[in-house]
């Protein structure tokens, strides 16, 4: 199972080495006064963006596999607690968001636009191929999961909720 796994961590580190690389090696510095708000904003991103990935990496492992020690692998059960109860990808979200405070980071306009393209290019790849894939995995159950949440969600309640399932046992589903 790691070996699927492997081109989408690829992925998402290419992505974020190439956004770095544009916003270093480019002549597309955005003026000094918009890097005032661009550097803040993208740590914040990064943040964000980072605590999603956490809290949604830590509830598969508790919720979605029948053996934790066998590492990195796709889950074994369909999770809907904790921050799943509100959105489906709350990793990929968590990655978008990540490359998204890179790009601010830079203060690259080149960069900035690049993480846009790539945006759409990962929204599209998660909601085409990934929601195909595991909906073959989980069916009917899947199903269901597609219609009581959205894709992504960037409510705090949502981080709530992920924080509160890992504590304390799963959190009550949402609708």
């Amino acid at each position: 199972m790691k070996s699927e796994l492997a081109p989408k961590f690829a992925f998402w580190f290419l992505w974020w080495a190439v956004i770095v690389l544009v916003g270093i090696y480019t002549e597309g510095d955005l003026p000094g006064r918009l890097r005032w708000l661009t550097v803040p904003l993208g740590l914040l991103m990064m943040a964000y963006g980072l605590l999603l990935n956490a809290i949604a990496g830590r509830t598969l492992k508790k919720y979605g596999h029948f053996d934790i020690r066998k590492g990195i692998r796709k889950p074994e059960r369909l999770v809907t607690v904790g921050i799943y109860s509100c959105m489906r990808h709350p990793a990929q979200f968590g990655s978008i968001f990540f490359g998204w405070g890179l790009a601010l980071l830079t203060s690259n306009i080149y960069a900035i636009l690049l993480a846009g393209w790539y945006s759409f290019s990962a929204l599209y790849f998660i909601l085409a191929v990934e929601e195909r894939e595991t909906l073959r995995e989980f069916g009917e159950d899947y199903c269901r999961f597609l219609t009581g949440r959205p894709p992504f969600n960037p409510s705090i309640g949502c981080l709530r909720a992920g924080i509160k399932a890992l504590r304390n046992g799963p959190a009550p589903p949402r609708g």
